[in-house]
């Protein structure tokens, strides 16, 4: 795979589903090109905050959906394919909200590094601890958007492949 764009999101919320933070890394030929971070509003109350650390004041003046996909968008200029560990978590929240707002996506397809490294070691494992096991540094705070695209990112270089 020369280009993919790693993707991750965190939710405030899952019925319905509430994006309230998405990451996103452009990758060709095996390095890091570009990034996209972006709060993103939500409305009601913020749930998961122990685990994401966002509250609803982190969130009450960031921009709604359309404007947060926006900078993803602009990382997948001629790349159709995403990577997320767990994708069809990261996949369905954005489709959903997507919707939600009208925001019409361009052809993706969504690959999963939770799988490659199941097709790797034969197991389950989390995030931090697919990166321990391929030897790898997690880059930043686990459960910021970013850091944990970048995490799905060398999972999917240290593994070497994107098959769905």
């Amino acid at each position: 795979m020369d280009k993919f764009v790693a993707v991750d999101v965190e939710i405030a919320a899952r019925s319905p589903i509430r994006i309230c933070s998405i990451g996103a890394v452009r990758v060709e030929y095996g390095r890091e090109i570009a990034s996209s971070y972006s709060l993103v509003h939500v409305d009601g109350r913020v749930r998961y905050t122990h685990i994401h650390r966002l509250t609803a004041a982190d969130l009450m003046n960031a921009p709604l959906w359309p404007a947060a996909w926006q900078g993803v968008r602009s990382l997948l200029t001629d790349v159709q394919t995403i990577v997320a560990f767990r994708a069809s978590f990261d996949r369905g929240a954005i489709l959903a909200v997507s919707g939600r707002y009208g925001v019409r996506l361009p052809r993706l397809r969504f690959v999963c590094a939770a799988k490659m490294i199941k097709r790797k070691w034969g197991c389950d494992m989390n995030l931090a601890a697919s990166l321990e096991r391929l030897g790898l540094p997690f880059p930043g705070q686990p459960h910021h958007a970013l850091a944990d695209a970048r995490a799905a990112a060398a999972i999917a270089l240290a593994c070497g492949t994107a098959t769905p």
